[in-house]
């Protein structure tokens, strides 16, 4: 995973400072302007559009959305843990910190710290030999049924579970539909006698 917001304070700052030769650069061209009513103008557009989109589009709190209780970018939305994270607490326990695991997104960052920790998407990887589905290393499979962009909300939609039912075994649901967690069966043929 990787972000791109810690760059945009770097472009915003290298703006600032090429807004700075805008005359320089329309005097090489020899037009008749004056430079300080440009680099004036020019300068008081910026921080005018810098505060405008802060507050329009902004996600954070000087942004307007987030503020707005009827959005879905709410503070207390985002902030407050609610009943998915209070369900979450239930799972913790069900999976062995020497676990590799497959989880979707809300979850995956409680996971990173197991002996692997693997993305459950419908992206295509590297680590998977870029087949759909799990590695086959993979010990369990944790699924957040009410992320905004779950598409699986039943254990009978996991692909795993439903085309290898002999292959991964269901726990009992603590969290009230709110997670899926599937933990592979182990094969009877590796276990010592």
């Amino acid at each position: 995973h990787h972000f791109h917001a810690p760059i945009v304070p770097i472009l915003c700052w290298a703006a600032a400072a090429g807004v700075g030769n805008i005359p320089a650069f329309i005097d090489r061209w020899r037009w008749k302007t004056k430079a300080t009513s440009v680099q004036t103008f020019a300068t008081h557009f910026l921080w005018c559009a810098s505060i405008a989109t802060g507050i329009f589009f902004s996600l954070g709190p000087l942004g307007l959305v987030f503020w707005d209780s009827g959005s879905s970018w709410y503070w207390q939305r985002l902030y407050v843990p609610g009943e998915r994270a209070r369900q979450f607490e239930k799972v913790v326990p069900l999976i062995p910190q020497e676990s590799k695991v497959a989880s979707t997104d809300f979850v995956h960052p409680r996971f990173t710290h197991h002996a692997r920790s693997y993305d459950y998407s419908n992206y295509r990887r590297k680590v998977n030999e870029y087949q759909s589905g799990v590695p086959a290393d993979t010990d369990f499979i944790v699924i957040d049924t009410q992320h905004p962009y779950s598409e699986i909300k039943t254990p009978d939609q996991v692909p795993e579970y439903h085309n290898h039912p002999d292959q991964w075994e269901l726990l009992p649901d603590k969290t009230n539909g709110y997670f899926i967690v599937l933990k592979r069966k182990k094969d009877a043929s590796s276990d010592p006698k």
